[in-house]
């Protein structure tokens, strides 16, 4: 059975991802994670900042997150150019189960220990997530990209809901000890799940269109990232992006604090309600992928979330009851979805072979920066200027994206279709697939 079609097939009729034996593995062990890094990213500012009563102690968490960020999303993007990405992330999993063990020296006279973990972790990470997006395209065919998506992007969202109250019930109830327990019994579930998958992970050294060797050095990458038009497009459109949810970060909890007059439940319930849309959304592209271009789900993304939010920064003028915020928070879910599975598919899509890695990492630092930026102009304007005039240039910032995306990659606006391909992998069936990056 192959993925190849011709130019009149319907692609419509482009088989489930979900038919896909080593896809199973990968979305499995993406959920899994997922969970342990919601778990650890709640319990660890929870439980410094009771045992430290510190809120600069706490902040120092996310610095040491950023700069790990920053300095090593390049070079981790990379080194999962050049590993073979089953075994990189059974390592980087491993790896990130060890890495827990100083927390068993923490007491509450004795909280360093706890930022040694975060680096650690956010070290890994830099490999682990590249790694995670790149081997999407290796087990997937190029018309099975936005579906495979969306269904991890579905299992983020689900496991928000399920790691972030379980991180901090389990710091609550059994204490910083059991979050190692747990957290790693995560980790070593990834590293098991991503030891049965067959497919050829191994990495790309040269490019099947051309013959030309992969360069795989860092600057390399930086060349692909800033060299390529539709490449470039993208990530600056995205940290542009991710310098609205630095905004946004800040100024949704002013928001709630003093123009609906919550506090950190209505907060809770707020943000929570997003996740649900989000599923939803993504349940929704899921089943109807093969009509919708990357770029088309990345335009409708920002328009979507800008104009939503501009509605939740509004609504205070006709009511101040939680429930209709929740309502309209749960709708922001739908283009947020649309926007994040929209990103990966068109990375995945315009990445040279043998890039992606980099091409991932290099996006995550710059909309690390971005989205620290982001937070601390919010912060610095907030105390002198207009609280809806700053959450309408939020809005505001996504709108443009959305015409950015737009008007500047005009490739990718429809769906990919299948191709032939010297790359296979074995599916349930034992027969080999067809499996090629798509086109450029």
């Amino acid at each position: 059975m192959t993925m190849a079609e011709s130019p009149g097939t319907d692609i419509g009729r482009s088989p489930s991802p979900w038919r896909t034996r080593d896809f199973r593995l990968v979305w499995a062990g993406g959920f899994v994670n997922d969970i342990g890094d919601w778990l650890l990213l709640v319990a660890l500012p929870v439980y410094v900042f009771i045992e430290s009563g510190s809120g600069s102690a706490t902040a120092m968490l996310f610095v040491v997150e950023l700069l790990a960020a920053l300095v090593l999303g390049p070079i981790g993007g990379s080194l999962v150019d050049r590993w073979d990405l089953r075994r990189t992330l059974i390592a980087t999993n491993l790896a990130q189960a060890l890495a827990l063990l100083p927390l068993l020296a923490v007491t509450g006279d004795r909280i360093w220990p706890v930022y040694v973990v975060v680096g650690l972790q956010a070290m890994l990470t830099q490999i682990n997530n590249p790694a995670s997006i790149a081997v999407v395209p290796r087990v997937v065919g190029p018309d099975q990209l936005t579906a495979a998506n969306a269904a991890n992007s579905m299992s983020s969202s689900l496991a928000r809901l399920i790691g972030s109250p379980l991180g901090g019930v389990v710091v609550g109830v059994a204490g910083i000890e059991a979050v190692v327990v747990v957290d790693g019994l995560t980790f070593l579930g990834v590293a098991l799940a991503m030891a049965f998958v067959r497919t050829d992970t191994s990495p790309i050294t040269t490019d099947e269109r051309t013959g030309e060797t992969v360069d795989a050095g860092v600057r390399a990458g930086l060349r692909t990232v800033f060299g390529r038009r539709r490449i470039r497009a993208l990530v600056l459109i995205d940290a542009l992006g991710q310098v609205a949810q630095g905004f946004f970060v800040v100024l949704f909890v002013v928001f709630v604090i003093d123009e609906l007059q919550g506090g950190g439940i209505e907060v809770g319930l707020i943000r929570g309600s997003m996740a649900v849309g989000a599923i939803v959304g993504a349940l929704l592209i899921s089943r109807h992928a093969n009509r919708f271009g990357p770029i088309t789900l990345l335009t409708a993304g920002y328009v979507g979330m800008g104009t939503v939010a501009l509605v939740f920064w509004h609504t205070p003028a006709v009511t101040s009851d939680i429930w209709v915020y929740m309502v309209v928070f749960l709708l922001s879910g739908f283009p947020g979805a649309a926007l994040g599975i929209g990103l990966f598919t068109a990375m995945q899509q315009f990445s040279p072979p043998g890039t992606l890695g980099r091409v991932a990492g290099v996006g995550g630092a710059l909309g690390a920066l971005a989205r620290a930026l982001g937070s601390l102009v919010a912060g610095v304007l907030v105390a002198s200027t207009d609280l809806i005039r700053l959450l309408d240039v939020q809005g505001g910032l996504y709108l443009v994206c959305g015409l950015l995306a737009w008007v500047f990659i005009r490739d990718g606006r429809r769906p990919p279709r299948a191709s032939a391909s010297t790359r296979s992998f074995v599916g349930d069936d034992g027969d080999d697939l067809a499996l090629q990056a798509a086109s450029s």
